[in-house]
């Protein structure tokens, strides 16, 4: 494959994600290559699982789908610097953090080197990456790896993160439309979220408003549990859906 088709995929890709559904015509005039070529495109893509072809158009996979890590960091990014932005005036120097795998967690892990002598405990790969040469410590809590989300996750994980008292925990979710609580894709994730949970004095939930309109498989906490959600802001109708967080910010997309 040439490195033109595999650019123009990429961004054929992100296409898709921003809107939900393409069609051919479309795809072809903004790219300026024939239907057949495009066509070819989404018949790569489909193969990879990541999106669904049908006739004259593409869309993206259903909600009941996993995206991952490197596919959601491409989505909503402003919103995602505003949440972790907000997010960083909860982080006390000197004090034990808990990011949970995501991408806007990733996104507030990237602000860290301006706060002093944090503990900064993970189960996210991604997230170690990132810290690791910075000069907080950083507690790996290791586990099984799920590669898809990037994340280490079972009872070894489990295990390790019983053994630390974490001052705040950052965590993030599919979402949480139709439901009693943040939701995830991944059955695995459930029980390392759960432990994080028990283990925090204080508890913040880290969500894009892309999240009001989606919901995930498995929910694993109810929004009583957290003290609070940073979010973007979302009509006054979907704000019922949080009622139950103890404290709600609504934060714009920086300028």
């Amino acid at each position: 494959m040439s490195r033109t088709s595999k650019t123009r995929q990429n961004e054929i890709y992100q296409k898709i994600l921003s809107k939900g559904r393409v069609y051919v015509s479309e795809l072809s005039d903004l790219f300026h290559v024939s239907s057949e070529t495009i066509r070819k495109d989404l018949d790569t893509l489909d193969q990879q699982g990541l999106i669904l072809k049908k006739h004259g158009y593409a869309e993206i996979m259903n909600d009941y789908f996993q995206l991952p890590l490197n596919v959601k960091i491409t989505e909503n990014t402003e919103q995602k610097q505003a949440i972790a932005k907000k997010a960083l005036s909860y982080i006390k120097d000197n004090s034990i953090i808990f990011l949970d795998p995501g991408s806007t967690t990733l996104a507030l892990a990237k602000y860290l080197p301006l706060k002093k002598g944090l503990t900064i405990v993970t189960n996210s790969l991604a997230i170690v990456q990132v810290v690791s040469d910075m000069k907080h410590d950083l507690i790996f809590v290791g586990g099984k790896l799920q590669k898809k989300g990037k994340s280490f996750v079972g009872s070894f994980t489990a295990n390790n993160i019983d053994s630390i008292q974490i001052d705040t925990a950052f965590m993030g979710c599919d979402g949480f439309l139709n439901t009693d609580g943040p939701t995830t894709f991944s059955f695995e994730e459930v029980l390392i979220k759960q432990h994080v949970i028990k283990k925090a004095s204080q508890r913040i939930l880290l969500c894009d408003a892309s999240k009001f309109e989606k919901s995930g498989t498995y929910t694993f906490a109810n929004f009583s549990d957290y003290d609070i959600l940073i979010t973007n802001p979302v009509p006054e109708k979907a704000k019922d859906l949080v009622k139950e967080v103890k404290k709600v910010l609504y934060v714009s997309p920086l300028q």
